[in-house]
């Protein structure tokens, strides 16, 4: 017989220590368990999922602080919950996956009725609670690719150094040649990358100076540092040079790689060289010229120099401009890991000084598998011409939400640059491109996107 005639089991379950656990006999059914989900009154949002339970709570099991309960120290704020219907054929149907936010206990006066009220909530509620703006889109993709060392120079203002947020070592400091601070200061969090990037640290015109930071020495097959720059215009050169550890003896050099951007004095170009320095003497070589490089043009732009070792005594080396990789080579140098990152302006040979400010930021130190180029420079674009529907996957990827696609996401049109806002409001914006509607999964504890172009045809 079918429904009404032959009643439903209902199966209500909580994700204990994670495996789920069954707790079906505790429901109380003496008020009417509503389920509130999508969107109510032709609403343009859906909000997120509510559902009101109470539970048997007569042996204390369900106090997070009774010893003597089998799920002591288990139950906390937003514990996973489901519920699903059973049909005669045992087809199991879910009705929600939500999380609860508290565990009340409650009893009557006679002190024997004792249940605790939940309010279950789904992964909305939690997803938007905060007002506060995600990071830039270039801060999320290089610290959800697993850098090293990451100074992203977003300090602000009132910083006095740009802090290293991966592994807490030590910051970029504005410190002159023989430690003095007598040269010219950066100006942080006064620098302009893009609209949609935040400010970074501004290295001022007129002015020389250098910011260093040292690096932990690791044991590595390779390695690679970015930094993104905007030079605002030509009239101004800029350097990034990069120290390895090596112990610059009688025989075993320390070996420095220079990026040299040379924008000032008629040059239009981006320049490679590496010193190789012994106790008593050191060698320069030119690695490559790059004419017109096409960074000087006010717009924000990346670099990346890849060193790593050929398995051998040597070494390969790879220069990237905005995701493209303009230059490769080999040397008879050996390998070794990056002690020492200075960025220093205004350095020309004979004197000379800066034109215009240059903003320079996200100096990142990356391990043997860096994410590719062609990724980061997206990133530093702030992930433009990209498709609605892969936005909103790229955004709960990073985020940690799992995500349920019902259409195509490559059948989605392309948006402008993503620009600081919440994590929910950043998937909303996507989803109006798109005329798209995302909204929470009934079976699984996840968010789900319904394409517009899915929305058309469907069956009754």
């Amino acid at each position: 017989m079918a429904w009404p005639n032959t009643h439903l089991q209902i199966r209500t379950q909580l994700l204990v220590n994670g495996a789920w656990v069954t707790i079906s006999n505790d429901v109380y059914n003496r008020q009417k368990v509503t389920v509130n989900w999508g969107r109510k009154d032709e609403a343009s949002k859906v909000t997120h999922s509510k559902c009101s339970l109470q539970i048997n709570n007569r042996g204390g099991q369900y106090s997070d602080e009774n010893p003597y309960s089998p799920y002591f120290e288990l139950l906390g704020q937003n514990t996973k919950i489901r519920q699903s219907v059973i049909t005669p054929d045992g087809t199991e149907v879910y009705r929600f996956h939500m999380e609860v936010p508290e565990w009340p206990q409650r009893w009557d006066v006679s002190d024997t009725d004792v249940y605790v009220p939940i309010q279950c909530a789904g992964i909305l509620r939690r997803l938007g609670q905060g007002t506060k703006p995600l990071r830039d889109a270039l801060r999320r993709h290089i610290e959800a690719s697993g850098p090293i060392n990451y100074w992203p120079l977003t300090d602000g203002e009132d910083a006095r150094h740009g802090t290293e947020v991966i592994q807490g070592s030590q910051p970029f400091r504005a410190v002159g040649e023989a430690g003095s601070f007598y040269q010219g200061q950066p100006d942080w969090g006064k620098g302009t990358l893009a609209a949609w990037l935040d400010p970074v640290v501004e290295l001022p015109a007129e002015t020389n100076g250098r910011i260093t930071a040292y690096v932990p020495p690791r044991t590595l097959t390779g390695w690679s540092v970015d930094h993104v720059v905007n030079s605002l215009g030509p009239g101004n050169v800029t350097q990034l040079n990069i120290f390895d550890n090596g112990p610059q003896s009688g025989t075993v050099p320390q070996v420095e790689w220079d990026i040299l951007e040379w924008g000032s004095g008629g040059f239009n170009e981006v320049q490679l060289r590496i010193t190789e320095r012994l106790e008593s003497s050191s060698s320069t070589a030119l690695l490559t010229t790059i004419s017109d490089p096409g960074i000087y043009d006010g717009g924000v732009h990346h670099l990346r120099l890849s060193v790593a070792s050929d398995g051998g005594s040597g070494l390969t080396w790879a220069l990237y401009i905005d995701g493209v990789s303009v230059a490769s080579g080999t040397r008879a140098t050996g390998f070794r890991s990056v002690g020492r990152i200075v960025g220093r302006w205004a350095l020309v040979s004979g004197g000379g000084i800066a034109g215009s400010a240059v903003a320079l930021g996200h100096i990142t130190y990356w391990g043997a598998t860096p994410p590719a180029p062609a990724a980061t420079w997206k990133a530093v674009q702030g992930h433009v011409r990209e498709l609605a529907g892969r936005r909103i996957e790229r955004l709960c990827t990073e985020h940690g939400v799992p995500l349920q696609v019902h259409g195509s996401l490559d059948h989605t049109p392309q948006m402008g640059p993503q620009k600081p806002a919440t994590f929910l409001a950043l998937l909303d914006t996507a989803a109006q491109v798109d005329g798209g509607i995302v909204h929470e999964a009934r079976d699984d504890f996840a968010l789900a996107y319904r394409t517009n172009r899915s929305r058309y045809n469907q069956g009754v």
